[in-house]
């Protein structure tokens, strides 16, 4: 399973995604590089900055749900 492969399933599943938690789970030292793939693929993707515990901001991942009806 590639990078980008694993971080679809992971937003799939309806789950947030840090750059740190992103290379702890996945390897990946580029998130933002791997979220820019799959937005060509046509992916929705939502990017919120968030505060993490150390102070520093960094972008909060998540796929966006297209709701039918």
């Amino acid at each position: 399973m590639t990078q980008c492969e694993a971080v679809l399933a992971h937003l799939q599943r309806g789950e947030t995604l840090t750059p740190l938690t992103a290379f702890q789970l996945y390897g990946t030292l580029a998130l933002h590089s791997r979220i820019a793939e799959l937005r060509e693929r046509g992916n929705i993707i939502h990017c919120e900055m968030v505060t993490v515990p150390s102070g520093k901001r960094v972008g909060s991942y998540s796929l966006q749900r297209i709701a039918y009806g």
